[in-house]
Order: C-alpha cells, then structure tokens, then sequence
C-alpha cells in the first residue's frame, strides 16, 4: 500500500529539508483528498518562513544552525507520528492520538484539525525536539547559551504571528474551511490575537520544560518529567477537540488556560 511519505527523505536534518518534505506531503495529501493536509500545510508556511529568516546574514535568528537542526529534528518527529499513523501503529501520545483521529471525521474543520497537529507538535514534541538539538550543540550548561537559543525560540513566535493571515487564506482557499474565511474576511486581527495567546503560552511553557529536563537529576526524573508533558499535551488536546469552545467568544483559550 502506496504511502504520501513514500520516497521522502523522512530523516530531515536543516529546516530546508523540512520545507521540502512538507511541501511534498502537503502536496500528495491534497491530491489524495486526505485532511491531514490541513496541519501539512500550514506547518510548511512556517517552515519556509523560519528557512528565510536562516537563510538571510541580517536574519533575526542569533544561533541560526541551531534553528535549522532542530526544524529538521522537528519534522522528523511529525514524520514518525505519521508513520505510525500510516501503519495503524498507536501513537506515543495522547495529543497526537487525538490530532490523528480528529482527520478521520468530515465533521472536524480543516482549522480545527491544524490546529490540533500544532497542539500535539508543539506541547509534546518540541519539549523534546529542544531539549535534544541543545545536547547534540553542547550547550547544556551554557547559561550564555541558553539565553542566546531562548531569544531564537521567542523570534519564531514573531514568524508566527506574521504567518496567520496566509495559514487562514490557505486554510479557505485549499481546504475549503468556512471558519478560515470567516475570519480571513471579517475579523483577521482577533483570530491572530486569539492564535498567538494560544501559542505563545504554550511555547513559554515549552521552554520551562526544556530547562526542567535540563537540570533533571537522573532517568528517573527525567521520565516523570516527560510524564507530565505527555498529560498536560493530551489534556490541551481533549479540549481543542471539544466542539463547544467554538460556540462563545474565549472560551477556548480559557480553558487552554486552565490546562497550562
């Protein structure tokens, strides 16, 4: 049985191959009419734009082979979820359990299922993705170092912020979302603010768990740590898939405050 990641590097190492094989998958995923698309696509309108800002020597990235890799590392770990996802295989967490799920109802709009995968990809991988790419450079106990990859890590919030207007555009015009162009046409600000509350303290969060896993005395506590990264994810997720926090004005972002 033919796969969207057939082919594919699926061991991506800069976040230029991570472009390249989003874009690939997005593409075949859209082909195939599959609503994994949803997430693909929008994941890869961030990549490319933290590619640029690699790319550019007056880029906003202090540690820019550092951001690289840990894109790359990042794609990686959506790459073995959707494996997984491929060969019926359970997921590793209950984020991504539900991420996955959500595609398989036609009732789950395209927004709402990207914005699941971003919930999983984020709250769970990331914490890991980090904590991994700051060992492999050697900057453990680097406290210079740390402050230079935490300001790297609060920019990609800039890139973010900039790109929710092209992820609701996309959104409307390639995956038919109706809650996308609503608020592409009437009311673009709230739905950046409303999106970047959300990310934002998830991404402060993140890096709170980063430093914990950091000075974590021992597998013991190391393990209890990503414990409660998987809960707190899974739980984040449960809620995203509510249907009910769409139905009033902040409701969702009390209750992922609440989960935080």
């Amino acid at each position: 049985m033919s796969s969207s990641i057939d082919g594919l590097n699926l061991s991506p190492k800069s976040v230029h191959d991570a472009a390249v094989v989003l874009d690939t998958v997005t593409e075949r995923l859209i082909a195939a009419g599959d609503r994994r698309a949803a997430f693909t696509d929008v994941y890869g309108i961030v990549t490319r734009a933290v590619a640029a800002q690699v790319e550019r020597r007056d880029g906003v990235f202090l540690e820019p082979a550092w951001i690289s890799r840990l894109a790359g590392r990042f794609c990686e770990r959506y790459l073995e979820t959707f494996r997984w996802f491929e060969r019926g295989a359970a997921q590793d967490c209950g984020a991504w359990h539900i991420a996955y799920a959500s595609t398989s109802s036609r009732f789950t709009p395209p927004v709402q299922n990207a914005l699941l995968g971003f919930s999983a990809h984020i709250n769970y991988d990331l914490v890991f993705g980090i904590h991994a790419t700051i060992v492999e450079f050697g900057h453990a106990h680097d406290p210079r170092m740390l402050a230079r990859l935490k300001h790297d890590h609060d920019e990609v919030n800039t890139i973010l912020r900039r790109s929710v207007a092209e992820a609701l555009a996309r959104l409307a015009a390639r995956h038919g979302c109706p809650l996308s162009a609503f608020f592409r046409d009437n009311a673009p600000d709230l739905a950046t603010w409303v999106a970047m509350e959300m990310l934002s303290r998830w991404r402060e969060r993140v890096w709170a768990d980063v430093l914990a896993l950091l000075a974590a005395r021992g597998a013991g506590e190391r393990a209890a740590l990503a414990r409660g990264v998987e809960q707190r994810s899974s739980r984040i997720a449960q809620m995203l898939a509510l249907p009910a926090i769409y139905q009033a004005p902040g409701g969702a972002l009390r209750l992922l405050s609440t989960a935080a």
